[in-house]
């Protein structure tokens, strides 16, 4: 199902540096093929901002400067649809916008990095790793938490760095950036604390536009022969120079991410911001980075190099590329309603049933084995699946009524769990297969931590499974994954 309009909220400026903007940025390159618009609502954009946004691909749209109550009144009479997604980044759009503009959308999603005030939001994403819901105050009934790198939105040049080889580059030559704006002017400092370490060879600071100290800086810089700096830097330069720096000094925000998906090697973080907290602490404890203080002794060591192998490796084990295949699956599944069902374990007074649904000239015309089952062939195989650890049997049943409404089962091999899926003849035709592929789904990655991936195999002529598939938010995938089957094969990425 092709996704709305996208509507993306957030300001950027020298002051408060264009981190929600790039984030929404990022997230607008992934979605954005699939949208039928994507429009920015920023308050008085740079000139370059502005040209930014636009080459990307999206309509820019001047918020005026008004009192943030007024804004989000002024957003529902002149601006939302009712089929909008709107999308906001920012620590302004507290509890009182998100309820005024929750009514005039179809959806709302913000991206969080405080969980410090209650939340209307249909979704929330918070790229921190070692978040849970418990951590938020959610009013909006069901909505969803997706929290960590798996689904971290990178900018085009990263996300196809992650699939590179990693780096190879020694930590003698380190990369400086503490964001395109360093609105707390750290760079100057950090750089000189780095050239007075006898092993560094080179540093190469970053800085963007907004970025508000640069002729003092630059004077200063050239006084120092070790030391290059690098101001708006494309996304594929900012790329080919992290891949030449062994070593980082970053704040522990997009950055950071960003280092770790172009090649890796030290990351040092220094925080510059109290929303980053979150992010710093995840990252240590995940063994991605260290902290910025122990620099001195970190790349001085003789071991900096095989500490920066190490690092590398478990960089790639987190950041695996994935995440813009989860989010264009989360979103997707956005749209669905919350199913008019529940999901129970099938239990054994449910053999006749599930038999009797197996059997369905409807069911087995579109089963890879169209004959009918037999009796005791079904209650050998039934009874063997409910005492199957690594099987997963659920019974969908009607939520007003109670009447058994049809089965989703899970068979996990390895790290992947195949599905299997069927309505009562009563219940087809009214859009409840991709609610119940979704709620399925959901409740298997639950019970099967270790799955990574979710499959489900489709006779192509069977187009109603399908099109399920895809409104849940399966992809399908370009080449059958079982030669044997005429099958399409569509995947659920786990994070």
């Amino acid at each position: 199902m092709p996704l709305p309009r996208l509507l993306l909220r957030a300001d950027g400026n020298s002051r408060i540096g264009l981190g929600h903007v790039m984030r929404l940025l990022a997230l607008t390159e992934i979605l954005r093929e699939e949208a039928a618009e994507c429009m920015f609502l920023v308050r008085e954009p740079s000139p370059e901002l502005q040209a930014q946004l636009t080459e990307a691909g999206c309509t820019v749209l001047e918020v005026p400067v008004q009192p943030l109550a007024e804004e989000a009144a002024w957003l529902v009479r002149h601006i939302l649809l009712a089929t909008d997604i709107l999308v906001l980044d920012g620590y302004s759009f507290t509890y009182g916008y998100q309820h005024t503009v929750r009514g005039a959308v179809a959806r709302l999603v913000y991206l969080d990095d405080l969980h410090s005030f209650p939340l209307v939001a249909d979704m929330v994403l918070n790229p921190a790793g070692g978040i849970s819901l418990s951590h938020y105050d959610m009013r909006q009934p069901g909505a969803r938490l997706l929290a960590g790198p798996a689904y971290a939105p990178l900018r085009a040049a990263f996300r196809q760095a992650s699939s590179l080889p990693a780096s190879t580059a020694a930590p003698d030559t380190v990369l400086v950036c503490l964001g395109g704006a360093d609105p707390t002017h750290q760079t100057q400092h950090v750089a000189a604390a780095l050239l007075a370490l006898p092993t560094v060879v080179q540093v190469h600071a970053v800085l963007g536009s907004a970025y508000s100290g640069w002729d003092d800086l630059h004077a200063w810089a050239m006084q120092q022969p070790r030391l290059t700096l690098h101001r708006n830097l494309s996304t594929a330069e900012l790329v080919e120079l992290m891949r030449r720096c062994g070593a980082a000094v970053c704040s522990p925000s997009t950055v950071s991410y960003e280092y770790c998906a172009a090649g890796g090697g030290i990351l040092l973080l220094l925080p510059v911001a109290d929303n980053q907290h979150d992010i710093n602490q995840y990252l240590r404890e995940a063994g991605v980075a260290l902290p910025y203080p122990s620099a001195p002794n970190v790349l001085t060591s003789a071991e900096a190099g095989k500490l920066a192998e190490q690092l590398r490796h478990r960089q790639r084990q987190v950041f695996d590329g994935l995440a813009p295949v989860r989010l264009r699956q989360e979103f997707r599944a956005l749209q669905l309603p919350a199913p008019p069902f529940h999901l129970r374990p099938a239990r054994p007074t449910d053999s006749a049933q599930l038999l009797a649904w197996t059997n369905d000239p409807t069911v087995r015309q579109h089963s890879f084995n169209p004959n009918p089952v037999p009796q005791t062939e079904h209650e050998q195989w039934f009874a063997a699946r409910l005492t199957d650890p690594n099987s997963l049997l659920m019974v969908a049943e009607d939520a007003p009524t109670g009447r058994p409404v049809g089965l989703i089962r899970f068979q996990l091999e390895d790290n992947q769990a195949t599905l299997s899926y069927l309505l009562d003849a009563a219940y087809r035709g009214r859009g409840l297969a991709p609610l119940l592929l979704l709620a399925g789904t959901r409740l298997a990655l639950q019970r099967f931590s270790a799955v990574q991936q979710v499959l489900g195999l489709v006779q192509p002529n069977n187009l109603a499974s399908v099109k399920a598939f895809q409104r849940a938010g399966f992809r399908q995938l370009a080449q059958q994954s079982d030669a044997t089957l005429d099958a399409l094969t569509f995947v659920w990425e786990a994070a």
